[in-house]
């Protein structure tokens, strides 16, 4: 029995990394691409270039209030190592996706066995979302990381193991408010909340169990310092930040206060829709087995039965608790979902390994299929994308035609707008211009000038200014024209 679980295990290993491996491949050759990307890499570029490691900036110049600086820092370190690459800021969101795999797998094998943890892991790692985000400039990894170490480590001291797990809980909030701020507290304070009103009697009492005074005096050394910082070298941040970011940003639908974008408007509750295609296949696929059992008298009574169970019911809550919390939040993006990712991976495999011999041998061959379900339409899409990459949401090929046939630096002009993949592939700062200021660039240099247009002026070649232009390459968004 040990030699086939061991055989068994061996199998799921090489799964789970040939899953990581994909995601390594996708991540190399796909360009960075707008809004996101390449705004959060420029940040990064910006802090790597200045050395400023307390103030992130949108822009040189311009702070960045909207979001504490621990992805940041990882990004800014990788370009200091690998230099400026595309797949350069987007290693450390495997690295931090592939920490939040190892805290699943470390203490699952410890509450149950490494059958269950690797299928834990890999469930996780092959969700639609995690898959996509892992290989992804984007800050929602760090902090799952994060509050990953604190659920995982309530658990453990919830299970009397070492009192470590313990600090490791505060510790894990202190991350958590270097990587998104004070959302950490409040996603895990929220989980142990309902968690506990539940059975009040029975759990209040386990967090007797956490170091409160000492943990709280951890937390707090990791992550005030730089709060304390970043205030006091540029004022208004921690007002913008916790007011506007946090508050306003959750009850205002239409909040007009944002620095460096937009609200990012939601009917009421679609966050659960938003559940449910991010976490294909296997949030469907929990779906679908648990209405099944739900109509069967025996499995339903089993169902809530392990529901009430302290381990069980804190893996649901934890699942449950993003799309519970954003529910009466209209201004959400679909990443919000991310966080309860590792619960969905650990009660699904929980329940697979739970199986007699007979039903695992059933459910095998759906869930291996679900497993390579994202990572072969990944690969198959990547392909299909570099095929089509005029029409991608990035800058990319348009700067490096530019740069191709502007051998003498010839100057190039961005007339009204600038996308943050061009401020990124340009790799300065670089200023947009009028129209009024156009003509006088182009007049001055009526030979060797480049200029990109975007959409909303295209009509500029009806101008008998702009009579000689010349399409050099066109992308989804914008032209780049030579003046000839």
């Amino acid at each position: 029995m040990q030699a086939l679980n061991k055989k068994e295990a061996t199998k799921l290993k090489i799964l789970f990394w040939g899953i990581v491996a994909s995601r390594l491949f996708l991540m190399i050759f796909l360009p960075l691409t707008d809004t996101t990307e390449a705004r959060y890499s420029n940040i990064a570029l910006i802090m790597s270039k200045t050395g400023d490691w307390i103030t992130p900036y949108f822009d040189y110049g311009i702070p960045y209030w909207g979001k504490p600086p621990l992805s940041f820092w990882f990004q800014a370190l990788s370009y200091d190592i690998f230099g400026i690459y595309d797949f350069v800021p987007r290693i450390p969101s495997l690295l931090i996706t592939l920490g939040t795999a190892w805290i699943i797998y470390k203490f699952i094998k410890i509450l149950k066995d490494e059958i269950t943890a690797l299928w834990a892991i890999i469930i996780y790692f092959s969700s639609l979302l995690v898959y996509a985000l892992s290989g992804t400039v984007l800050l929602d990894p760090y902090l799952t990381f994060a509050i990953t170490l604190s659920y995982a480590s309530f658990t453990m001291v919830l299970n009397g193991h070492k009192r470590y797990w313990g600090y490791l809980f505060f510790i894990g909030l202190g991350i958590g408010l270097l990587a998104k701020g004070p959302l950490a507290i409040v996603l895990v304070g929220g989980v142990m909340f309902i968690w506990i009103i539940f059975s009040p009697k029975n759990r209040i009492c386990s967090l007797r169990l956490l170091p409160w005074i000492s943990g709280f005096l951890l937390m707090s050394l990791i992550a005030v310092p730089w709060y304390v910082m970043a205030e006091l070298k540029t004022p208004g941040f921690l007002h913008y930040f916790i007011i506007g970011e946090h508050l306003d940003r959750f009850l205002d639908a239409g909040w007009k206060g944002d620095k460096y974008g937009h609200a990012h408007f939601k009917p009421l509750g679609s966050i659960w829709f938003m559940w449910l295609y991010t976490s294909l296949p296997w949030g469907l696929i929990g779906v679908i087995i648990a209405v099944k059992k739900l109509f069967i008298r025996n499995d339903r009574y089993l169902i809530f039965k392990k529901i009430r169970e302290d381990n069980t019911s804190l893996f649901l809550v934890w699942m449950l608790f993003p799309m519970l919390f954003f529910t009466m939040s209209e201004n959400i993006t679909p990443t919000y979902v991310l966080y309860g990712f590792p619960a969905l991976g650990i009660l699904l495999a929980t329940y697979y390994k739970s199986f007699d011999n007979h039903m695992q041998k059933k459910y095998k061959n759906i869930f291996l299929s679900g497993a390579l379900l994202i990572p072969a339409l990944g690969i198959l899409g990547t392909f299909y994308v570099i095929k089509v990459a005029p029409s991608l949401k990035t800058e990319k090929f348009l700067i490096q035609k530019y740069k191709n046939i502007a051998k003498n630096n010839e100057p190039i002009y961005f007339l009204n707008h600038k996308e943050f993949s061009e401020v990124y592939y340009m790799n300065r700062n670089i200023n947009t211009i009028t129209m009024k200021q156009l003509k006088k660039a182009v007049k001055k240099y009526p030979k060797q000038s480049y200029f990109i247009v975007g959409q909303n002026d295209e009509d500029i070649r009806k101008d008998n200014d702009f009579k000689n232009l010349i399409v050099i390459y066109k992308s989804a968004r914008n032209t780049l024209y030579e003046n000839k």
